[in-house]
């Protein structure tokens, strides 16, 4: 059973830095899942200690991901957020304006134009004046950057097999369903 943040506040009160990490390695073992929380346990606060362990997970969960694959990426040059936008202009079914680009990706409007004007110049993609509006600027892959993609989804899905080898495919689905439900939900944070 998983013992709760608010419970272990309750039975450990403040502890000196060594005496905390020694608690660490022997409460969680040094490969539990949750030992990222360890930090935390003075903080008897917490309404409810699923909702804070869930979302805790969620976000240090991708800060590893992103952590790690932008060490593999980077040994061909790239980064996941150069990635992420090469993909979205890759295989959109739409062409994305340097704005809408910004928003899906969570960066500011000035990150983007940067972005896309070195992408431009590295002939990853070509910049377009639209063609509804020729105010905006779309934005399409070229065969380089397609192709650089490609690569890229090599060497993560590469990572992915290796991260996820261990689990049940029933519960990766469960996984997958639930941060569905997480993602539309904070969407409506977003708009």
């Amino acid at each position: 059973m998983t013992v709760g943040i608010n419970e272990r506040a309750r039975n450990g009160g403040e502890k000196d830095a060594a005496a905390a990490e020694q608690e660490e390695d022997s409460f969680f073992g040094a490969n539990h899942p949750e030992r990222h929380l360890v930090s935390f346990e003075a903080m008897a606060s917490f309404d409810d200690d699923r909702l804070f362990r869930a979302t805790r997970a969620i976000v240090v969960a991708a800060r590893r991901w992103r952590k790690i694959a932008n060490d593999r990426v980077k040994l061909v040059g790239q980064t996941m957020a150069r990635w992420e936008t090469l993909f979205l202009v890759a295989y959109s079914k739409k062409e994305f304006t340097q704005g809408e680009l910004a928003r899906i990706i969570s960066v500011e409007g000035p990150t983007m134009v940067r972005m896309l004007d070195l992408l431009a110049k590295e002939e990853l993609i070509e910049r377009h004046q639209g063609t509804e509006d020729r105010r905006v600027t779309v934005n399409r892959i070229t065969p380089k950057g397609r192709a650089v993609v490609e690569e890229i989804m090599a060497i993560t899905g590469q990572l992915r097999a290796e991260i996820f080898a261990d689990i049940d495919p029933d519960e990766l689905e469960t996984c997958v369903r639930v941060l569905n439900k997480v993602l539309l939900k904070t969407d409506e944070y977003l708009s």
